[in-house]
């Protein structure tokens, strides 16, 4: 009787064994912390640790490290994981948009002190986000927004990512949400012996996502910055120096000087 009852523990104990929880990277940044219940291809099915629901993720969104992890993951699981079926119907079908709009309002605002030649203004953006679908709600969708500035100096135009921040996005249909940057304050001189010095606001983007990575809405200022958003996506935390194609210069100084948070 002891032997049965230990075998029917040692089976109700080892599925919670196996259960491994992970914080997952996306190459964004954000931080999921979940196991994986299952794999598909690219797809993969996480369990969230926060309230134990279903999360389905590509795993091109995900940080190098995870990938490997979930390398190992199919090796150990292979009654868990199947490659992706092949289709006879040709490539699969686009993922399906959302109608998502945005009006963005940038704020600015004059801090400058008493030198003649200096001037001081602090930044924000206002992002004023509508989910124009009449059915569909937009559930657990992430936002990031890249607020961008120029090195008065730099004759290369290159530019500063000042700030990547990433938000939740959750509206219901026909309704609307605002998300507001955290300000930030550049310094540049007119005049003078420093008439070269300083940072200046170039410009912004917004690039919206769904639950499972794929892009929904992409905009910019100027407008040209949008069809970066692959590259944008990539980049690490901010600030950094970025060319005008938005490849990372590590070794590029940034002018800390005349920026303040």
């Amino acid at each position: 009787m002891r032997s049965a009852c230990l075998f029917v523990l040692s089976f109700l104990i080892t599925p919670m064994v196996l259960a491994e929880s992970r914080v997952f990277v996306s190459l964004v940044g954000s931080l999921l912390e979940a196991e994986i219940t299952s794999v598909s291809g690219d797809s993969v099915t996480l369990k969230r640790s926060s309230d134990l629901q279903p999360l389905v993720v590509s795993r091109k969104t995900l940080c190098k490290e995870d990938g490997a992890y979930i390398d190992r993951w199919v090796q150990q699981h292979p009654d868990l994981a199947t490659s992706p079926a092949p289709s006879a119907a040709g490539p699969a079908a686009p993922v399906q948009k959302y109608r998502l709009s945005c009006q963005t309002l940038p704020s600015k605002s004059n801090r400058s002190g008493g030198d003649i030649y200096q001037r001081t203004f602090e930044y924000t953006y206002n992002f004023n986000l509508s989910n124009n679908e009449v059915n569909r709600d937009l559930q657990d969708a992430r936002g990031l927004a890249l607020i961008l500035a120029k090195n008065t100096a730099d004759r290369n135009g290159d530019l500063i990512v000042l700030q990547k921040e990433e938000f939740d996005v959750s509206m219901r249909a026909q309704s609307k949400m605002v998300h507001t940057t955290q300000p930030v304050r550049l310094t540049y001189f007119v005049g003078g012996d420093s008439s070269d010095a300083g940072v200046k606001s170039y410009g912004y983007v917004l690039i919206i996502r769904d639950a499972a990575g794929n892009v929904l809405h992409v905009e910019a200022s100027p407008d040209t910055s949008a069809k970066f958003a692959k590259e944008i996506l990539a980049l690490p935390e901010a600030p950094c120096m970025v060319d005008r194609d938005f490849k990372l210069k590590p070794k590029a100084e940034l002018p800390l000087g005349y920026i303040t948070f």
